[in-house]
């Protein structure tokens, strides 16, 4: 796997033509390469199984994705924004999946922190997790308020894993199993991160999101108010180093049944069953 980081062009989302495959801008840099050569492999072999074709793309790609999208997907939290959120390709990526028409269908992004003295929890609440300029949030009245005990014990180098999204006619294709494991594989061995981690809607738990991505541990729970795009209730996921290699043997072990059982056989051609 020949590059160290994805070198990207800006182009827009609307693009028709099909970017080069995922694996082309991957370099195993931490961890075990055969390991996460393999999972890198099946991974994109899977997603394009489905039709769905993975490409690194540029951070105002994601963005400008998410306005054209309100529809389907809620505006980004400041995380993910470059201007509000400080998101830059030096500590994040995105990568978003196109059909074979060039049409983007999904969309999962990745930002790195790096905490010395501080928290998951102490980020959250001072509101550094969101913004450049806490201050300035805290003066419009914005709060987050955190009672998940395990964002404790989250510092060092961790990943915020995130940004997901599925144009609705591509839902049901398990590309849930496919993505956030891409994402959080790539910014460990990037990075050699401790720690991944995400915050989910109740209602996305619910409908078995946290599990099909791979997440164990769900510890509640993460409150914003008053924040731009509105008031929310997270649980909080998280994984470990131990615990993100184990997931990616885990997908290797079960990559047929877990991730290719919606893929039928019939009169000779695979079908794809949502």
């Amino acid at each position: 796997m020949p590059i160290a980081k994805p070198h990207i062009a800006s182009t827009s989302p609307s693009t028709s033509a099909i970017p080069p495959k995922l694996l082309t801008d991957i370099r195993v840099e931490h961890g075990p390469i055969y390991r996460l050569g393999r999972f890198f492999m099946e991974a994109d072999r899977a997603a394009r199984e489905r039709g769905v074709f993975l490409s690194f793309s540029a951070i105002d790609d994601l963005v400008a994705l998410n306005k054209q999208n309100r529809d389907s997907w809620l505006p980004l939290i400041p995380i993910f924004d470059p201007d509000k959120g400080g998101f830059r390709p030096d500590c994040g990526f995105c990568i978003l999946g196109r059909n074979a028409g060039g049409e983007i269908v999904a969309a999962q992004a990745a930002r790195l922190y790096t905490l010395e003295q501080t928290t998951f929890y102490d980020a959250a609440t001072d509101l550094s997790l969101f913004y450049q300029d806490p201050e300035a949030a805290h003066a419009r009245g914005e709060v987050c308020t955190v009672t998940a005990k395990a964002t404790h014990r989250i510092t060092g180098r961790f990943v915020f894993s995130g940004a997901g999204w599925y144009r609705p006619d591509y839902r049901g294709r398990l590309l849930t199993c496919i993505l956030p494991r891409i994402s959080r594989a790539y910014a460990f061995t990037r990075w050699n991160s401790d720690y991944t981690v995400s915050m989910m809607a109740e209602a996305v738990i619910k409908r078995g999101v946290a599990a099909r991505c791979g997440y164990t541990n769900v510890d509640w729970d993460v409150v914003i108010r008053n924040f731009a795009i509105g008031d929310l209730r997270f649980a909080f996921v998280w994984m470990d180093t131990p615990q993100l290699l184990a997931d990616i043997d885990q997908f290797l072990v079960n990559c047929r049944a877990q991730v290719d059982g919606p893929v039928q056989t019939r009169g000779g051609q695979k079908q794809l069953v949502s």
